[in-house]
């Protein structure tokens, strides 16, 4: 492919070059790009005509070429977000134009005249590129570039290979006039030394030299070279311009000049002419070659932005690319768009203004109007030898090149997809290779697993902080509980994943709670339904508690169409946290660990001993009676109703709290009035001595979530008792150091178990 093939060769070939200074290097850039440009649009123009039908029109052909040689560059110089773009005819395109063409011939030869079927062809280049160029446009316009590039790379690979065969078929057809078979490689030897000795020596050169120099001047002398040597070969060999130009010779050598009689013109003056019902049926290599160029200008811009470290807007590319298509489609003139090769080139050289682009319009203007006679001079043999180029070219990137950096599946799917493009032809390759990129993305997708963590309570636990008696209950009965953070999509192969880890983990480990947690699961399909639904079995059947957590509103109403929920033994909750501390919860209660003390906001002298009590029996393993009685003393009881701060974010952090009875909620507030539970604290906890030690204002609110009880130990009743009792007070700094110790072993653990 022209665009992409040559984009390395092509950066490397102008890397060499220096650049002229000023005005000079633009026009030096813009000339050199323009004769580039002509040689690429004439050898396109000439495979799209290279039929037997149609190759006595191939004049007008090469002028539908021209026109978009011109217009695509000078549409680029003034849209482009890129000032040294260029574009044109391209060879992606063209190898699907001139299957188009050759379709079209078929159906239409023995029905109508020659003429007609010519004026066919250049209405559907014409027609073509103004729906390109829309629907282009108007991908640019809903900013849905980045769409295009989930399109499997081995499939575009394949696609670029079948390319190359078809440019390959075109090389021999342009010289022999015979489609690529079989049965006509013969015709190959029919042919004197004068038609395919420049094709080969062309080929050849482009495909060697760019390896051992890197001047830009390379393809532009190959190409005058090929000229000479073929005018050199008809004058040894005793051959007459008239006698080359002959249409009933055994090959043509040269173009016809004139247009035959029976076709108006231009590709627009040809539309009623046009045969709209066959045009009509080649929507499908419309549409693939729709897909085509809006992939290479995809490609185009991100090489181009890459190699010149400029920012591109990919979706302005599309736009500037689409405006250029409609206006060359209205000119009669075909598909053109960004060309990487040429743009680089033109970068290279000097041409770093937008003025280069409207030399090479002004250039190739010239060759389309002014000089078309003497296009009719240029040799057939060396459009064949450039065309075949550009097919070895592509043919050595995606069967040999791409055998040394992809994977062997993927390779192998490149060369699936060239063998049915070759047999069965290109939308049927193409299909088929994406059908097969889908089933290998299918079972590479299956193989991956759809869980991410599985941990147990006794390992991993929720925001709600508790006691350290409760901790060390939940690290010795956390094992009957599992929590599975499942990811990715849920199909019936993933979900069956899960079905089976569980089976495994209920049989080994005798479970009590199972915990399912969605959030990062994209999605699932009805499939996946049929595997949770036996899940449920499996956990009814061995009196497992079955929770469900961060389950989305599709997935919740794919489990509820199946009839999956609501069911009272299975539960749901809004997060993972809240699931997991249903599951300690539960673990606590069947240890009798539940905290039962009065109503907190009773204020009778019984409640007052009793909370005295709860409080001696938290601090119990780290103070003497003594010092809990004197540490007592300097603590404050406040009985607080439900939804009541305890302090806000940006308070002083004046005191610290012992929590005995409720439950506190850490919220860190949003903006919009909204708020976030990061943690909860639960009976037997202590809440805020961080702030206490760093003297920081607090960082978020601390909201009683049910009535209180709490003994606050403010900072002055602190600093008094580390005046007047400090053995109380070593000891209560020795208590704090291993509750922040014991908490941050808790969470180094944690963050082991999910690594």
């Amino acid at each position: 492919m022209e665009t992409q093939t040559h984009s390395t060769r092509a950066a490397e070939e102008a890397s060499s070059a220096a650049p002229l200074p000023g005005i000079a290097a633009t026009v030096a850039a813009g000339t050199l790009t323009a004769l580039v440009t002509l040689s690429y649009s004439l050898s396109y123009g000439a495979l799209i005509f290279s039929g037997t039908e149609l190759q006595p029109f191939i004049p007008a052909g090469l002028q539908c070429a021209l026109m978009a040689a011109w217009i695509v560059p000078l549409l680029l110089a003034w849209k482009s977000a890129f000032p040294f773009a260029m574009g044109g005819p391209d060879s992606n395109a063209t190898a699907i134009l001139a299957l188009m063409a050759a379709l079209v011939a078929e159906q239409l030869k023995g029905k109508v005249d020659d003429s007609e079927i010519a004026a066919s062809v250049l209405a559907m280049l014409a027609v073509s590129a103004v729906l390109v160029g829309g629907i282009v446009y108007a991908i640019g316009a809903l900013r849905w570039g980045k769409l295009v590039r989930y399109l499997p790379y081995p499939v575009v690979g394949g696609f670029l290979a079948g390319t190359g065969y078809l440019i390959l078929g075109g090389s021999f057809k342009v010289l022999t006039g015979h489609s690529l078979e079989v049965c006509n490689l013969q015709c190959i030897l029919s042919l004197g030394p004068q038609a395919w000795l420049p094709a080969v020596l062309v080929a050849a050169a482009l495909l060697v030299l760019p390896k051992l120099t890197k001047n830009f001047l390379v393809l532009p002398s190959v190409l005058i070279a090929g000229v000479v040597v073929f005018y050199g070969g008809l004058w040894i060999s005793g051959i007459s311009i008239e006698a080359a130009r002959d249409p009933n010779a055994a090959v043509q050598l040269i173009f016809t000049p004139l247009q035959p009689a029976g076709l108006k013109g231009s590709a627009l003056a040809c539309l009623d002419q046009a045969h709209w019902g066959v045009l009509l049926g080649q929507w499908q290599n419309f549409l693939a070659m729709t897909v085509v160029v809006i992939i290479t200008i995809l490609l185009n811009a991100t090489g181009l932005d890459l190699a010149t470290q400029t920012d591109a807007n990919i979706d302005g590319e599309l736009r500037a690319n689409g405006l250029a298509n409609i206006v060359s489609g209205l000119g009669g003139g075909m598909v053109g768009y960004l060309s990487i090769s040429r743009s680089l080139l033109n970068f290279k050289a000097g041409g770093t203004r937008r003025a280069a682009g409207l030399i090479t319009a002004i250039v190739c203007l010239g060759a389309t109007f002014l000089f078309t006679p003497l296009v009719a001079y240029f040799p057939r043999p060396v459009l064949a030898g450039l065309l075949l180029y550009l097919a070895l070219s592509m043919l050595r990137e995606w069967l040999w090149d791409a055998m040394f950096k992809l994977p062997l599946l993927e390779y192998l799917l490149i060369v699936a997809i060239l063998l049915f493009i070759a047999l069965q032809g290109l939308i049927s390759g193409v299909g088929v290779g994406v059908l097969i990129a889908a089933i290998f993305f299918v079972y590479n997708y299956s193989r991956t697993s759809c869980i991410k963590h599985c941990f147990t309570s006794a390992a991993h636990f929720s925001n709600k902080e508790r006691s350290r008696e409760q901790t060390d209950v939940l690290r010795q009965t956390g094992n009957q509980a599992r929590a599975l953070a499942l990811q990715g999509y849920l199909f019936f192969g993933t979900a069956s994943e899960v079905v089976e880890k569980c089976r495994e983990l209920v049989e080994k480990e005798k479970l009590r709670y199972l915990l399912l947690d969605f959030h990062r699961v994209q999605g699932m399909d009805a499939s996946a339904t049929s595997s949770f639904i036996k899940l449920g079995q499996i956990c009814a059947r061995f009196k497992v508690e079955l929770g469900l957590s961060d389950l989305r509103a599709s997935g919740e109403t794919e489990l509820k169409r199946a009839g999956f929920l609501p069911k009272a033994e299975i539960h749901t909750f809004p997060d993972i946290d809240r699931g997991l501390e249903w599951i300690e919860d539960n673990l606590l209660a069947n240890v009798g660990q539940a905290v039962s003390l009065p109503d907190p906001m009773q204020s009778t002298s019984q409640t007052r001993v009793l909370a005295e009590m709860a409080l001696r029996s938290i601090l119990a393993r780290d103070f003497t009676p003594a010092q809990l009685d004197t540490l007592i003393s300097c603590c404050e009881t406040l009985k607080l109703p439900p939804d009541t701060a305890l302090f806000r974010r940006g308070d002083p952090a004046d005191a610290l709290y012992f929590l005995e009875r409720g439950e506190l909620s850490v919220m860190l507030p949003l903006e919009g009035g909204t708020s976030i539970r990061l943690r909860s604290f639960g009976p037997g906890t202590v809440v805020g001595e961080m702030g206490l030690y760093t003297k920081q204002p607090r960082s978020a609110d601390v909201v009683t979530t049910v009535p209180c009880r709490v003994q606050k130990l403010s900072a002055a009743r602190m600093a008094q008792m580390e005046k007047e009792h400090p053995d109380v007070a070593i000891a209560f700094h020795s208590y704090v150091v291993r509750l922040l110790s014991s908490r941050l072993a808790a969470a180094n653990e944690e963050i082991r178990n999910l690594l």
